[in-house]
């Protein structure tokens, strides 16, 4: 197909290989990204600007033991929430599978091929000169969305808190991939993928309203760590205590447990003679 037929992605005037953000982004950000995905590789020029993305192009499909990288992508590209960073994470984020793919264990694994589709990513943005801080948001989707769809049931609150907290302002866009990277023609496994992205979140939700409600540390908790680590009230128990915070939020300890699961944290991390 010719890319500079109406109604193309290349169509524009001045659309030339210097420009391949504001190309790609008009493409990611229409009606139908999957075809026009399309119709950028057969015209060649994804293969120019982001030869990343076009080497997964054959790769996988039927006899190969997995599915259709490329397929698979523009899918999960279509189904997300029309939104900029969330789509360019969509066609970014299996990139690292071609050069992670092995069968070395008799099994067809992708090993930490998270961490090279962000490496992967980071690469041609600054090639093509993206925007720094849109850069550094989209590498992070691409670097932990298996993170979120980790997720299953018998997580803790604790580990349902810590996930939350580190993917912080991220958290919401990494959900809408997560939710849209299920490619399957069997109608039950995606519902079942996305009833548990939606228990996530309002697992996140109700612990950190729940949080947000009551004290992480026991009352008097400050009262036993002076009476059982022999220390005089002061600034160093503040310090201890905020610590303490510290610790639960990153789930190391509980929540309003008991005080003597707290003195043992510090005593052994000998935290309150440090």
């Amino acid at each position: 197909m010719n890319p500079r037929t109406e109604g193309s992605p290349a169509s524009a005037e001045g659309a030339a290989p210097n420009e391949p953000i504001e190309l790609l982004d008009r493409v990611l950000m229409s009606d139908d990204p999957e075809q026009q995905l399309e119709q950028l590789m057969t015209a060649g020029i994804l293969s120019a600007s982001f030869p990343e993305v076009a080497a997964m192009v054959g790769f996988g499909g039927d006899g190969q033991g997995h599915k259709d990288l490329w397929g698979h992508t523009k899918k999960v590209v279509a189904q997300t929430v029309s939104e900029r960073a969330v789509r360019w994470a969509a066609l970014f984020h299996d990139v690292g599978k071609v050069p992670t793919f092995s069968r070395d264990t008799g099994k067809v694994t992708f090993h930490g091929h998270e961490v090279v589709s962000a490496r992967m990513f980071d690469k041609a943005a600054r090639r093509t000169e993206m925007e720094r801080e849109f850069r550094k948001r989209v590498r992070f989707l691409v670097r932990h969305l298996g993170h979120v769809e980790a997720y299953s049931v018998d997580w803790t609150d604790s580990a349902v808190r810590r996930l939350h907290r580190d993917m912080g302002e991220h958290f919401a866009e990494l959900v809408k991939l997560a939710r849209a990277d299920i490619t399957t023609k069997h109608a039950d496994k995606r519902r079942r993928h996305r009833e548990r992205m939606d228990e996530l979140v309002e697992r996140a939700r109700v612990i950190a309203e729940a949080d947000s409600k009551l004290p992480l540390l026991p009352k008097g908790l400050g009262t036993e760590i002076i009476r059982e680590l022999g220390l005089a009230p002061g600034p160093r128990v503040g310090e201890i205590m905020a610590e303490l915070e510290q610790a639960v939020e990153r789930g190391d300890v509980p929540p309003r447990a008991e005080p003597n699961v707290y003195v043992e944290y510090l005593k052994n991390r000998k935290i309150a003679t440090d």
